[in-house]
């Protein structure tokens, strides 16, 4: 077991003067092809570069990691693989914005990919998840936040095809205000593809602050909804950032996931 080729354990760093760590608020990152430990083709690890300690690794179920693929985290070639959050769960907090770079091919079943999300016996809760609807070619998406039953805790988007491409590498935003008590109750979902810009997916207001936490604990981990390709990087926030902010850590993911 060993770190894989150019795996330091270290904060990447950025050709321009911006760098994801230099904004208040990250709480948890996994940057591409960074702080990775390998065994084998198996993953064993992935630090945080937040500086929080917030690992991923899983160790109650070493035959579910994920492989690695020379940077890249594939949680299709093991069924139902998933890491935890040491530390965790994260962000903690009603305010958000998460970013995540994925690649899968699109499918139809009953099973959507889920992205983040903390276990919770059989149900999925604190989750961001996507994927196409069973025998359709639409593409679904859905938000599930930490609720007490309220009827906003939950919406689901269907929106045409092309807002996640085929086998392209896709950042997938999520940003949230934090609820009428922090001033902005707005929740907006959006995606960016490789040769792509910024495409909002679906919005919505969550009012109720209180029931709208993302509390998450794990990747791809609960009852029959699991990654069914590549994760390659991770970026939360415990705050909603500004659109510039935003901007910015996108060309930041960008250039470190050789995206145009």
């Amino acid at each position: 077991m060993g770190l894989g080729l150019g795996l330091g354990v270290h904060k990447p760093s950025y050709n321009g003067e911006f760098t994801i760590d230099s904004l208040s608020g990250l709480v948890a990152w996994y940057p591409f092809n960074t702080g990775q430990v390998v065994d084998g083709s198996v993953l064993d690890s992935w630090a945080d570069a937040s500086g929080n300690n917030r690992t991923l690794t899983n160790t109650t179920a070493t035959n579910k990691r994920p492989t690695y693929e020379s940077g890249r985290i594939n949680f299709g070639d093991v069924a139902q693989s998933y890491m935890d959050l040491s530390n965790g769960p994260v962000p903690n907090s009603v305010a958000y914005s998460v970013f995540v770079v994925v690649e899968f091919t699109l499918i139809s079943d009953n099973n959507l990919n889920a992205l983040l999300n903390v276990n919770n016996g059989n149900s999925v809760s604190d989750t961001i998840l996507w994927g196409e609807m069973a025998g359709s070619t639409s593409q679904v998406w859905q938000v599930v936040t930490e609720g007490s039953g309220t009827s906003d805790n939950t919406f689901t988007a269907v929106s045409a095809n092309g807002l996640i491409q085929n086998n392209t590498k896709t950042i997938i935003q999520v940003v949230y205000g934090g609820g009428t008590a922090a001033g902005d109750a707005s929740i907006v979902v959006s995606t960016d593809a490789n040769g792509g810009s910024l495409t909002e997916v679906t919005s919505q207001t969550k009012a109720n602050s209180g029931n709208h936490k993302m509390e998450f604990g794990a990747v791809s981990v609960n009852s029959g909804f699991y990654i069914k390709g590549y994760m390659d990087e991770i970026v939360i926030f415990n705050r909603k950032l500004t659109v510039d902010e935003c901007a910015l850590v996108r060309a930041d993911i960008k250039t470190r996931n050789s995206m145009t």
